[in-house]
């Protein structure tokens, strides 16, 4: 079947068909030609045949693929187009340009469109990675499932997509876009990676307030972290980054006297996107934020409380200090919390003072804390009393 290689011309051993095209030079006379068969998961070694052109049927024996009737096989050129090869048709390795050849256990051709250009394949699935070498597909770009009348679906790591329902299934490409909670803020991210400082920034904490960083990862001990720590946000599991003030003292604090009210648009906006019930209201001369069925950890004798804390009139630049709770807390085996023991009658309801103040470089600045900041002192505040 060779139909390049005049006869009289001398030959070497073996001939790399891909390489030598590659390397923008003629094909060589040999006594035997190297092709790379792989097997549907992308897998394979080079194959030895003796013919530059080969049949479908060739090909397949080469591989060990005996008998060649049943099995299937493609091409794919150096443009990444995917085609059948019959059992009996040639194909001139060299001159269609020929990357590679992959074979299958296969009968039966199934098919699927990626970025709207519609393949073969010989299996009744094919997987995420294969997709992206088959597609020449980015790391920094996700796969997409079009659905109907339901959201598209993203496709995971691995996860592999049946081409034997009804109907052709469409997938395209969009540029991945990481995501990450901090303290209860989705940071996103263009870049599968990001330092903890640059998270904490984005979503809108100074990082140089000496937060305490602890890494959330499902399935995973919790991890303590380090501003310049790298997060990889591909790492299944990746949950948050819980805040943690470096500084948090229990014990009695002097009252804050401030009298007006008024809070931030970035502490509205974040009360929203958390999607709390929160209200402010007046109780006499104070000002108080109110956070009603605030969830709490395990480990206590309510699920949920009404949660207060005061806005002195000079908030910002005043600073938010303790928080209170209706109904009061004990741990759930009945012991009390050391530093509750003080009570506020809030519009007719007895909450429970905690008395958590913030110290050292956590101390309070008017520049950086806000709502936001008083809610880390809170969520940490609740955790260590039940030892998470």
């Amino acid at each position: 079947m060779n139909s390049i290689i005049p006869p009289n011309q001398e030959r070497i051993e073996r001939e790399n068909i891909a390489l030598s095209r590659k390397e923008g030079r003629l094909l060589r006379p040999a006594d035997h030609y190297l092709i790379q068969v792989l097997d549907p998961s992308f897998q394979g070694d080079l194959v030895e045949i003796d013919d530059p052109v080969p049949t479908g049927r060739q090909v397949l024996t080469a591989a060990g693929k005996i008998p060649a009737e049943r099995h299937l096989l493609l091409l794919i050129d150096d443009k990444g187009v995917l085609e059948e090869v019959n059992l009996d048709e040639p194909v001139d390795v060299y001159q269609r340009g020929v990357e590679q050849f992959i074979a299958f256990d296969s009968d039966r051709l199934f098919y699927v469109a990626l970025n709207g250009r519609r393949f073969p394949w010989g299996q009744a699935s094919i997987r995420e990675d294969v997709l992206r070498q088959v597609g020449g597909i980015a790391e920094d770009h996700a796969i997409w499932l079009e659905r109907r009348n339901e959201p598209d679906q993203i496709l995971a790591d691995g996860q592999s997509v049946d081409l034997d329902e009804p109907g052709l299934e469409k997938l395209y490409t969009q540029p991945k876009n990481w995501q990450l909670n901090v303290q209860g803020v989705m940071v996103d991210s263009g870049q599968p990676t990001i330092l903890a400082r640059d998270a904490l920034k984005a979503a809108g904490f100074n990082p140089d307030k000496g937060w305490i960083l602890v890494l959330k990862v499902k399935g995973e001990p919790k991890q303590s972290i380090n501003m310049d720590d790298v997060v990889d946000l591909r790492k299944p599991g990746i949950e948050k980054i819980r805040l943690t003030p470096a500084e948090i003292n229990n014990g009695e604090a002097a009252a804050v006297s401030a009298l007006d009210f008024s809070l931030l648009e970035q502490d509205v906006a974040y009360l929203k996107h958390l999607g709390l019930n929160w209200e402010t209201r007046l109780a006499g001369a104070r000002r108080w934020l109110i956070i009603r069925d605030y969830a709490l950890p395990s480990g206590y004798n309510h699920a949920q409380v009404d949660l207060a804390i005061e806005i002195p009139t000079a908030y910002p630049d005043a600073k938010l200090d303790m928080f209170f709770v209706h109904p009061a807390l004990t741990l759930a085996n009945g012991s009390g919390i050391g530093q509750t023991e003080s009570r506020e009658n809030i519009l007719g309801s007895v909450f429970q003072r905690w008395s958590r103040h913030l110290n050292g470089i956590t101390r309070w600045n008017p520049l950086t804390d806000s709502v936001i900041t008083h809610l880390a002192v809170v969520e940490e505040s609740l955790l260590r009393e039940v030892g998470q």
